[in-house]
């Protein structure tokens, strides 16, 4: 689906930790660069956040351009923009694909997520996440917040109910999995 990150991967990792990236992935990576053309490497900016991630997030050029946008319109000075500031920019580093198409995670990143011999490469939508797969499997996501209309036991498709308009879709969503 072009643009869209979907699914999960679970690959190797060589000692030199390089990491290879779904095919997908890396077409939907190139298209949004637009210093790429044919022989050079696609680039992407690799998040990795503070404790509160055990997971590094991958973004593609446009995507990360239009977070610092936004982050850019919020008031100089204010502790959010801060935040935001030291996530997207201080704990980030560009990586790019190379001719194999692999990425090396550096070993500050492989031990920052507890990524060994193995790393699973899952789609997010907008972005993509690399996680160590045992964590993947027992953790999931920490610090989301709590809201008070989720129900851990319903099928998660039930919160796309209203949101047709806005996705220029029709039928009932509830059904769509």
């Amino acid at each position: 689906m072009d643009g869209v990150f979907i699914g999960a991967n679970e690959n190797k990792i060589d000692t030199k930790g390089r990491l290879s990236i779904p095919a997908q992935y890396r077409r939907d990576l190139e298209a949004d660069d637009a210093e790429w053309e044919a022989g050079k490497p696609a680039r992407m900016v690799i998040v990795y956040g503070d404790a509160r991630r055990n997971y590094l997030e991958v973004f593609k050029i446009g995507d990360l351009k239009r977070v610092h946008q936004q982050i850019a319109r919020m008031p100089r000075g204010s502790r959010k923009r801060f935040e935001l500031q030291k996530l997207y920019a201080h704990q980030a580093v560009m990586a790019v694909v190379d001719e194999t198409g692999r990425i090396v995670l550096n070993q500050k990143l492989r031990d920052k997520v507890n990524i060994t011999d193995k790393a699973l490469v899952v789609g997010n939508g907008e972005t993509f996440m690399i996680w160590d797969p045992v964590t993947y499997e027992n953790d999931g996501l920490p610090g989301l917040l709590d809201e008070e209309d989720f129900d851990p036991n319903l099928d998660p498709s039930a919160y796309l109910d209203g949101a047709d308009d806005d996705l220029g879709l029709s039928g009932d969503r509830k059904s769509v999995v």
